[in-house]
């Protein structure tokens, strides 16, 4: 291992000549760092009075983006405030998907159906998220040893959750978190359908009336690991039987069993690893997870109606069943 640091203080110019960075840093006291080996993105560290307040317990890092990584990040804040010592937000991974450079797919995945404004937008708001909870945010490249040094020794994570993250997750990492790295995906996975960046594409194919989300382990194939859990049905189809024309629509309607499912997965781990125990998580019973009115929401018909561009908010009474 090189003495020299895996990243480096960027110029303010360069620092702020994006636009999701120019808006974090109106924060005064952030840093912009730039990662060993990275051809995008930054590092970015909470300002001095941007600090974590509940640390302890299960080290948590989420590799994480768009509305769903956003409303999973949420989950995790909630628990980790809800129960001080039991986990420690240890770090955000996320898309810069208003980035050129970024190598995220954004052509293939849900990227492709969100306007510029919006996706500065909703990633700005994921890095806050992160950022005012005093865990840092990196927007770049993960595949290097710069990014694989800052995990490794100074995030430090037990587990890492994934929720819509545009990069493949290397062996390299996937082998640090002892408990393992869990990913969520909207597709019924157990049964072969809709792995990949485009599952609304699989639905319409397949003429599915329902899908679920499913929780697996990462493997260095997309979407190929152990499936741990998979949710109960949800509709996609409107009350005619059509998917919405548009699929931002669709994919609303998929957003709101995410949170539940993360606290959910973040209790099970936490649990688990409290008894000293190590290694992936094999199975999760998330029907506990689910209040009764979710599950009855989501077996409703797509709604038609425009897609809803506001910040999705994790309901926190679902962790009263975890106290």
């Amino acid at each position: 291992m090189t003495d020299s640091p895996p990243h480096a203080d960027l110029p303010p110019v360069l620092a702020a000549s994006r636009p999701m960075n120019d808006r974090l840093a109106a924060h005064a006291g952030r840093r912009f760092l730039s990662v060993e080996g990275a051809r995008w993105g930054e590092l970015i560290l909470p300002a001095p009075d941007e600090t974590c307040t509940t640390a302890g317990g299960l080290r948590v890092v989420l590799f994480a983006s768009f509305e769903y990584g956003y409303l999973a990040l949420d989950a995790v804040k909630a628990y980790a405030a809800r129960f001080p010592g039991r986990i420690t937000l240890a770090g955000l991974a996320t898309d810069d998907a208003a980035n050129a450079s970024a190598r995220i797919g954004l052509k293939k995945r849900i990227w492709k159906y969100v306007d510029t404004d919006e996706r500065v937008a909703m990633e700005t708001a994921m890095a806050e998220a992160a950022l005012r909870a005093g865990a840092p945010a990196f927007t770049g490249e993960i595949k290097t040893e710069g990014f694989r040094r800052i995990l490794r020794e100074d995030w430090r994570p037990d587990v890492i959750i994934s929720c819509v993250f545009g990069q493949v997750i290397g062996p390299k990492i996937i082998a640090m978190p002892t408990c393992g790295i869990y990913n969520f995906h909207p597709s019924d996975l157990l049964h072969g359908h809709g792995a990949g960046p485009a599952p609304d594409e699989d639905l319409d194919a397949r003429g599915a009336r329902t899908t679920v989300w499913s929780i697996h382990q990462v493997s260095p194939e997309i979407d190929t690991g152990p499936v741990v859990a998979v949710s109960p049905p949800i509709t996609v189809r409107d009350a005619q039987g059509r998917l919405p024309e548009n699929r931002l629509v669709l994919y609303d309607k998929l957003l709101e069993p995410v949170g539940a499912l993360a606290a959910g997965l973040t209790d099970a781990l936490w649990r688990r690893h409290a008894t000293g125990a190590r290694g992936p998580l094999d199975r999760l019973d998330i029907a506990p997870a689910l209040p009764p009115d979710l599950a009855a929401r989501m077996l409703e018909p797509v709604h038609a109606g425009a897609h809803d561009e506001s910040l999705p908010a994790f309901d926190a009474a679902i962790l009263e069943r975890y106290a």
